[in-house]
Order: C-alpha cells, then sequence, then structure tokens
C-alpha cells in the first residue's frame, strides 16, 4: 500500500512540533509500520536527535535541488523500522531557490515518489513557516496533524494555520485529511490551559483525545536524544505518544475508507 504521508504543521515555534513528529515515527515503527520521518526543517531538530549534524553529508535540499537519488540520503536510524531522511543547515537555501523552480509545488512528492511503496508511513517534520517548502510538503501530504501548545498564542497560532490551509484547499494545492488538533504542553492545573483546552472543544475542530503533558521530563528526553520506549524516557510522555499513536492508526484507516468509498463515486 503506498505510504500514507503525515504532514505534522505549525505556524508557532515551540509547540512541540519536532517532538511529536519524532516520537509519533517512533509510536508507528513500533507498531510494525515501516516509517520515513522527513526532516524539512533547516533547524534540523528531528535530524540531531538521532545524528551529529557534522555526520551528515546529503539531505533533503540535495534530493530537491540538485535531484539526488533519495535511496541515498535516507539513512537508518537506531529505531527498527524507522529510517530518516535528514536536513541541516542547507536545506535554508531550499526555499529561496524552490521559488524560481518550475511546478515547485510537486518537488518534494516527485522527490519522495521512488519511495513511496517501501514504507507504510512518511512523517513530515515541517519548520513553523508558510515558505516554498512546506508548501510543497503540504502538497505532497494525505493527511495533516497540528499541534498547538495550551498558550493563548499557540491557539492564535493554529487558527492562523488552518485558515491559510484553506486558501492552499481552493487553490487546489493543499488536499490532505486534517486528523487533528494535538494539545501539547498541557497543564490541568493552570487556568490558561483549561480555557485553551475548552475553546478547543467549543471551536468543533477535530481534536485528538489524547493531550500530551508538559512534563520536564520531555526537555531531559531531548537533551539525553531519547525517543519513547527508550529506557529513562519519561512515563507519561511515552503513555501520551503512545496513545497518539493508536488514534492516529484509527484516523488515517478512516480517512482511507473514506477516500476509497469518493475513489469508487
Amino acid at each position: 500500500m503506498t505510504a500514507e504521508r503525515i504532514a505534522v504543521a505549525a505556524q508557532k515555534g515551540g509547540v512541540g512540533k519536532s517532538f511529536t513528529s519524532i516520537n509519533l515515527a517512533t509510536g508507528l515503527a513500533h507498531a510494525s509500520w515501516r516509517c520515513l520521518l522527513v526532516d524539512a526543517d533547516a533547524q534540523a531538530n528531528s535530524t540531531s536527535l538521532f545524528y551529529a549534524l557534522d555526520d551528515i553529508e546529503l539531505d533533503l535540499y540535495d534530493v530537491v535541488a540538485r535531484g539526488t537519488d533519495v535511496r541515498k540520503v535516507v539513512l537508518s536510524t537506531r529505531v527498527d523500522g524507522l529510517d530518516l531522511l535528514p536536513s541541516t543547515l542547507a536545506v535554508a537555501r531550499l526555499d529561496h531557490e524552490m521559488i524560481s523552480m518550475h511546478r515547485r509545488e510537486a518537488r518534494v512528492f516527485e522527490a519522495l515518489e521512488p519511495l513511496l511503496d517501501e514504507y507504510s508511513a512518511i512523517i513530515f517534520d515541517l519548520p513553523p513557516a508558510l515558505n516554498a517548502v512546506v508548501i510543497s510538503a503540504l502538497s505532497a501530504a494525505t493527511s495533516l496533524l497540528v499541534p498547538t501548545d495550551a498558550s493563548e498564542w499557540g491557539l492564535r497560532g493554529a487558527k492562523m494555520f488552518l485558515e491559510w490551509g484553506e486558501d492552499l484547499r481552493q487553490a487546489r494545492v493543499l488536499s490532505a485529511d486534517l486528523l487533528g488538533i494535538l494539545l501539547t504542553k498541557f497543564e490541568s492545573g493552570t487556568r490558561i490551559g483549561r480555557e485553551v483546552r475548552g475553546e478547543l472543544y467549543q471551536s468543533g475542530l477535530p481534536l485528538f483525545d489524547v493531550v500530551v503533558p508538559k512534563r520536564t521530563g520531555a526537555e531531559r528526553m531531548i537533551a539525553s536524544r531519547l525517543v519513547i520506549g527508550d529506557e529513562g524516557s519519561d512515563e507519561d510522555i511515552n503513555d501520551a505518544y503512545g496513545r497518539l499513536t493508536l488514534e492516529v492508526i484509527q484516523r488515517v484507516n478512516d480517512a482511507r475508507t473514506r477516500r476509497g468509498r469518493h475513489a469508487k463515486g
């Protein structure tokens, strides 16, 4: 089956986008889905969790801008069933170069097309921006997951991103199913956390049942380059992303069923 392509995207930084991308990809790999994590962010947070950046010779820039065979760029990780298409600072140049490329919205899909039948899922870790790289990755996606932290700025950023996404749908650039909004860094004991969660519930947007709690253990995991399931990883974070993985699998399967019905119609 052709890989489900899940874009993890948010307009605001600091909402746990890379952490979610990494641990969702890990969770799916633990669930026997062969996964490819595509780091499309020049900050290279996802890449740096698995590799020292000085050791990366080829990255997403080389695949999209230089036509390098994607199979020569993909790296294995220490997580069974999880591979990585890395990023470096060179990806910052990609946005500027893509502006002048013919059919730039299709470039990420075309770069990954040789791998689509080799993976169950491809997870895009996208930068908090509305640039050419993000648009091309969103165009390649079949599903969309939008994380937001429990803050007014995070909520505003999520709403702005979804409004921008609707513009892309009208332009027939984006067709991905919105799997849901994921509330991250949630503290049930704070008023702002409860208010943001309540406003999300009242918004009518599809929300994930699971919320990711705010834990200092998450920062320790990042500092120690740990993913869910690793010895020393935070138990509450493990539980949250384990449950998110199950929800994503269910929602992806539901979306595929709907697509099948529409195709038959």
